[in-house]
């Protein structure tokens, strides 16, 4: 685990971004992020109510993590919907993952200096079979790993938007953030623990993104 985070600190502190968004276009980053207008309780329990295991995969012993892209509009819709990371022959856990994230209510809009903005989300869903360490997790330690994981893939697409921007201050700003948060999410992640074990699975392919972007494969 203390392997991962020192590469996360590296990879969020060195991205370089390369191209700008115009002023419609929906920032992957703002001043004030869009919230789940019930809570956050409410969002991870609204998903894991929703979300049902396709057969096909169950099948095939098909599992993984799904990330799922969005917009929150300014009135707080959610839209457009797709998947950014997939689980290869899984395409029954995409539609599974979109559906569940279709079912979602309004967001309390994103703003920047006050004004709402249009905003993108992406929402990590994992999907297991026969798992006896994780089914010893509780709902709520499971809940807790998905927003930690949100939390960390978040920080790594601010980075990426405040490079875009050329906005240091905004940089520091995000490492001083982090730089708190981490430390308070290790303390909760011992090494070799099953929630490490999750909170890995979930964080891994955005480690694997920060890559591309740094090293262009």
């Amino acid at each position: 685990m203390k392997n991962i985070l020192l590469l996360l600190t590296f990879a969020l502190f060195s991205l370089i971004g390369i191209s700008q968004t115009t002023p419609e276009t929906p920032l992957t980053f703002v001043q004030e992020m869009p919230t789940y207008a019930a809570g956050d309780e409410a969002f991870w329990q609204l998903i894991m109510d929703q979300v049902v295991y396709p057969e096909y995969e169950k099948s095939m012993n098909i599992e993984g993590s799904v990330y799922v892209n969005f917009v929150v509009e300014k009135d707080g819709t959610p839209t457009h919907f797709k998947i950014s990371k997939g689980v290869e022959g899984g395409a029954g856990l995409d539609s599974a993952a979109i559906n569940a994230c279709r079912a979602l209510g309004k967001f309390n809009p994103g703003t920047q200096d006050g004004v709402p903005q249009r905003v993108y989300l992406t929402i990590p869903i994992k999907f297991s079979l026969n798992d006896d360490a994780v089914e010893r997790l509780s709902k709520q330690d499971i809940k807790d790993v998905h927003k930690d994981a949100k939390y960390i893939c978040d920080m790594m697409f601010a980075m990426v938007e405040a490079q875009k921007s050329s906005d240091q201050k905004k940089i520091e700003e995000l490492k001083v953030d982090f730089d708190k948060r981490i430390s308070e999410i290790q303390m909760k992640y011992p090494d070799g623990s099953v929630r490490t074990s999750e909170l890995e699975k979930i964080v891994n392919p955005c480690m694997e993104e920060a890559y591309k972007v740094l090293f262009g494969r």
